[in-house]
């Protein structure tokens, strides 16, 4: 007679018991992917801002982002917040970061946008930065976004309109 060929029971507890181990061990490296979730949202908006100045010394016209807290989204303008900017990735839509929608960038909230008084900073042919009523910004302009307990702060330097992440 032959033997049946496959595992005993022994074997696969042992198995089973590593596997269990392993996902443990590995679970709080998981609680990094928050983190790695937030910084990447913080760089596309500290893009988003540096990209608007940059257009705004380029075309030597007044362009701006205007943030959203309530929708979850921000859009880059030039000359007024009613005339988005054109995506420069994608020609056929408008430069509008919304949050809500399904994407990488999902779940990750606008805690706050203080630009003077108002919700977006604009940049003048300098790259100065202002409110979006046009007044020079006094102290620095701030975005906090926020994902499972954790926040994450832009800030926008007034005068020189140096854009930091912290």
């Amino acid at each position: 007679m032959t033997a049946a060929r496959g595992f005993t029971l022994t074997e696969l507890i042992v198995v089973i018991s590593i596997l269990g181990i392993m996902a443990w061990l590995a679970y709080p490296k998981l609680s990094f992917l928050d983190e790695i979730k937030l910084d990447a949202a913080a760089r596309h908006v500290v893009s988003d801002i540096r990209y608007a100045q940059n257009r705004a010394i380029g075309k030597r016209s007044i362009h701006g982002v205007l943030f959203e807290p309530s929708a979850g989204r921000y859009t880059v303008f030039s000359p007024t917040t009613a005339t988005p900017v054109t995506d420069p990735a994608n020609l056929g839509r408008i430069l509008r970061v919304d949050f809500v929608a399904p994407g990488e960038l999902q779940g990750v909230a606008i805690a706050s946008a203080t630009f003077g008084t108002s919700r977006g900073v604009t940049f003048d042919y300098l790259g100065v930065p202002r409110d979006t009523a046009g007044v020079d910004l006094a102290a620095t302009g701030r975005v906090i976004l926020s994902y499972q307990g954790l926040s994450d702060t832009i800030d926008v330097t007034p005068v020189t309109g140096k854009v930091s992440s912290r």
